[in-house]
C-alpha cells in the first residue's frame, strides 16, 4: 500500500464504505455462527446414535448372541463407521480456522496516529482483507458441514441396508438405491460446486484504497475456537 488516498475517496465516501464493510462482515460472522450451530447439532446427533447403537448391541449380546450375529453385517459396520466420520467432520467444522471479527488492539493504536481520511482508508482496506479471509473460512466450513450432513444420511442408509440384509438377504438392490439417493443429495447440496469454489479460491488481494503512512492492512481481531491456523 503506497501513494495518496485516490481522488474522490473523500471522508464521507470512506465512511459509507466502512459502514457497508461492517455490514458485510457482520453478515459473514452470522453465517459462520449458523454453520457452527449446525455442525454442533450434527455432532451431538451422531455421537448419540453411535452411543445408543453400541449400548443396544452390548445389551443384546449379553441376552441373545445369535440375534446380534444376525444383525451385525458389513452394511451395519459401514453405517456406524459413517456416523463416526460424520461426527469427525462436524467437529472439524466447528474447530477450523478463527474468523476475523474486527479491528485488533495494535491496529487501533496505530490508527489513532493517522488523519481521519487515512484512518478510514486503512480501515476500509483492512475490512476488505478480513472479508476475503472470512470468505475462505466460510467456504471450508460450508464444505465440511455438508460432508457431515451427507455422512449422517449415508450412515442411516447403511444401517437400513444392514437391517434389510439381515431379515431379507437382499443387499445389492438396497445398496444401489442408497448410493443413488446419496449421489442425488450430493448434487442437490452442490457438493461438486463447493469443491470447485474451494479449489479456485486463492489469497490474491484485489484493489485497495492506498494510504501513504501505512504499508500493510490491519491484521484484524480473530475469534478462536480450537484448531486455528496462523493465516
Amino acid at each position: 500500500m503506497s501513494g495518496d488516498v485516490p481522488d474522490g475517496a473523500d471522508v464521507e465516501a470512506l465512511r459509507i464504505a466502512r459502514e457497508e464493510a461492517r455490514t458485510t462482515l457482520d453478515a459473514q460472522l452470522s453465517t459462520l455462527d449458523d454453520i457452527d450451530e449446525k455442525a454442533l447439532s450434527v455432532f451431538r446427533l451422531n455421537v448419540a446414535v453411535v452411543g445408543v447403537l453400541l449400548s443396544a448391541l452390548s445389551f443384546a449380546a449379553a441376552t441373545d448372541a445369535a440375534a446380534v450375529s444376525l444383525v451385525l453385517n458389513p452394511a451395519v459396520g459401514v453405517g456406524v463407521g459413517l456416523f463416526v466420520l460424520s461426527a469427525a467432520a462436524a467437529g472439524l467444522t466447528y474447530a477450523t480456522a478463527g474468523q476475523r471479527v474486527g479491528a485488533d488492539p495494535e491496529g487501533l493504536e496505530r490508527a489513532a496516529d493517522l488523519s481521519e481520511a487515512d484512518a478510514l482508508a486503512w480501515l476500509v482496506d483492512s475490512y476488505a482483507d478480513w472479508i476475503r479471509h472470512n470468505q475462505r473460512t466460510n467456504l471450508r466450513k460450508a464444505f465440511l458441514v455438508t460432508l457431515s450432513i451427507l455422512g449422517t444420511v449415508a450412515g442411516t442408509l447403511g444401517l437400513g441396508i444392514g437391517v434389510v440384509a439381515a431379515f431379507t438377504g437382499l443387499v445389492y438392490i438396497p445398496a444401489a438405491i442408497a448410493v443413488g439417493s446419496l449421489v442425488l443429495l450430493a448434487i442437490i447440496a452442490d457438493l461438486p460446486g463447493q469443491v470447485y469454489r474451494i479449489a479456485r479460491n486463492t489469497d490474491t488481494v484485489g484493489a485497495t484504497v492506498a494510504v501513504q503512512s501505512v504499508q500493510t492492512v490491519m491484521a484484524g481481531q480473530r475469534a478462536f475456537k480450537g484448531r486455528d491456523s496462523e493465516e
